[in-house]
C-alpha cells in the first residue's frame, strides 16, 4: 500500500511532450539508453580480441552476464516497498562506478575475463534494479492515459540509441581500443543521474504499518496475478522461450560474423547499427498500429515476423555482400517488431496490473521471462563449440517459432483496447 495523500502539482498536461517530469525522465534515459548500446559493442569485442575468448568462453561470459535476471522478482519487491526515484539515481552512479573500474583494471593491465564477468554481473544486478524502478514509475509519473504513448517514446530513445550508439561505438572501437570506449558510457550514466534528480513530482513514500506483507509473501501476491492473468501469463511464457532461444543468437552473433563467416571485426557494429532504422520506423508506427489493429494483434503479428527473421542469421551463406544482406535484413526486421511488440505487451500489462502490484508483477514476468536467458547463452556457447555455429544458430531460429505458437492459442491475438485489471 502506498499513501494517497500526495502533494497537488501543476495541471496535468494534454500532451508527453509539454510533460516537463516525463522529458525530464526521458532524456535521462534516451541519453542512457546511446551509452549503453556503445557497451553493447565494445563489451564483447573487449572479451573476443582484447583478451582472446573462444566460443564456450563467450558464452559463459554471456550467461554470467544474465544471472542478475532472476533478482527481477526482488526488484519488484524493491520498487513496491520503496520509493522509485532514490533507486533509478543510485542504480546509475553504481553502473558508472563499475564501469569505470573496468577501465581501470585495463591501464594496470589486471583485466581478465574473471573480472569482467564479474563487474557485468554486477553492472546488470544495477541495472535490473534500474529498470524495474523505471517502468513501475511511468504509470505513476504519466497517468494511465498516457501509459501508450509514454512507452513508445521510450522505445523510441532505445530505437534511435541502436542507431547512433552502435554505429558511434564501431567507429569508436575502429578507432580505440574497446575498453576506452566504454568512458561514453559513464558520462551517459551520470546525464540519467542528474536528469532523473531534477524530477520534481513527488513520489508517495510507501507507508511503514506492521501489517505489511514480508518479501516472499509480497513477492508472491505478484507471481499469483502474473499466473492467474489471461494476458500476462502467455506473454511471459512466450517471452521465456524466447529469450532462451535468442539469447544463444544474441551471444554468439559476434563470433559469428567475426570467426564465422571471416568478416572484420567493424562489421558487428554496422550490422547491429542496421536494425536501428527499422527500431526508429517500428517506435513511431507502435502507437499506430495499436490504434489501427489493435493492441493484442499488434504484439502477435509482430512476434510472427521478428521471430520468424531469425532464420536468416544462421542460413547466411555466399559472398560479402549476400553474407550481409541476410544479417542485415534479420536485424532490419527485428528493429522494426521489436518495438511495436514490446510496447503493445508492456501496455497490456500495464493495463491489467492494479497500481499497487506494478512493480511486483512487471518483476514477475521479467524474472520468469528472462531466467532462461543465462541458461540459453550457456547451453548455446557450448553447443557451438561441439556442433559448430551455423547448426546452433539454425536450432535457436527454430526454437523462436514456439512462443509464437504460445501468443496464437492464447486471448491476445483478439484483445483489441486497453485491458483493465481483473478479479484473480
Amino acid at each position: 500500500m502506498v499513501s494517497n495523500t500526495a502533494p497537488a502539482t501543476e495541471a496535468a498536461p494534454t500532451s508527453l511532450w509539454k510533460h516537463r517530469d516525463f522529458l525530464k525522465l526521458w532524456v535521462g534515459y534516451s541519453t542512457s539508453q546511446f551509452g549503453g548500446q556503445i557497451t553493447v559493442v565494445a563489451m564483447p569485442l573487449v572479451a573476443i580480441i582484447v583478451l582472446g575468448a573462444s566460443e564456450a568462453e563467450v558464452g559463459t561470459l554471456g550467461a554470467v552476464g544474465r544471472l542478475p535476471f532472476l533478482l527481477f522478482l526482488f526488484a519488484g519487491f524493491w520498487a513496491d516497498r520503496f520509493r522509485k526515484r532514490p533507486t533509478m539515481i543510485a542504480a546509475d552512479i553504481g553502473r558508472a562506478v563499475l564501469l569505470l573500474a573496468v577501465i581501470g583494471l585495463y591501464a594496470a593491465d589486471m583485466l581478465t575475463l574473471f573480472w569482467l564477468g564479474a563487474i557485468s554481473f554486477l553492472s546488470v544486478v544495477l541495472f535490473v534494479f534500474f529498470e524495474v524502478a523505471n517502468m513501475s514509475h511511468l504509470p505513476f509519473l504519466v497517468g494511465r492515459e498516457f501509459i501508450g504513448d509514454g512507452n513508445a517514446k521510450l522505445q523510441l530513445s532505445n530505437s534511435v540509441a541502436r542507431v547512433a550508439g552502435n554505429s558511434v561505438g564501431s567507429m569508436l572501437v575502429t578507432a580505440f581500443i574497446a575498453v576506452q570506449v566504454l568512458i561514453v558510457d559513464v558520462v551517459t550514466l551520470v546525464v540519467s543521474a542528474i536528469s532523473c534528480a531534477l524530477i520534481r513530482k513527488p513520489e508517495p513514500v510507501p507507508e511503514r504499518g506492521e501489517d505489511r506483507p514480508g518479501v516472499f509473501s509480497s513477492i508472491a501476491e505478484g507471481m499469483r496475478w502474473v499466473l492467474r492473468d489471461s494476458l500476462i501469463r502467455p506473454s511471459m511464457i512466450a517471452a521465456g522461450f524466447y529469450m532462451f532461444f535468442y539469447t544463444g543468437i544474441e551471444v554468439l552473433l559476434p563470433i559469428w560474423i567475426i570467426k564465422g563467416l571471416g568478416l572484420p571485426a567493424y562489421w558487428v557494429g554496422i550490422l547491429l547499427a542496421v536494425g536501428g532504422p527499422g527500431a526508429i520506423l517500428g517506435s513511431l508506427l507502435a502507437v499506430r498500429s495499436m490504434k489501427k489493429i489493435g493492441i493484442g494483434p499488434s504484439f502477435f503479428w509482430m512476434t510472427v515476423i521478428g521471430n520468424l527473421s531469425l532464420f536468416l542469421i544462421g542460413l547466411a551463406t555466399g559472398p560479402t555482400w549476400l553474407l550481409v544482406t541476410m544479417i542485415g535484413l534479420a536485424q532490419f526486421l527485428l528493429g522494426i517488431t521489436g518495438p511495436i511488440a514490446m510496447v503493445s505487451s508492456g501496455t497490456l500489462r500495464m493495463g491489467a496490473t492494479p497500481e499497487h502490484l506494478q512493480g511486483r508483477v512487471m518483476a514477475s514476468q521479467r524474472t520468469v521471462a528472462l531466467s532462461l536467458a543465462p541458461v540459453g547463452a550457456l547451453l548455446m556457447g557450448l553447443l557451438a563449440e561441439g556442433i559448430g555455429l551455423r547448426t546452433t544458430l539454425l536450432i535457436c531460429a527454430a526454437g523462436a517459432v514456439i512462443p509464437i505458437i504460445v501468443l496464437a492459442l492464447s486471448p491476445i491475438p483478439r484483445t483489441m483496447g486497453m485491458p483493465e485489471p481483473q478479479e484473480h
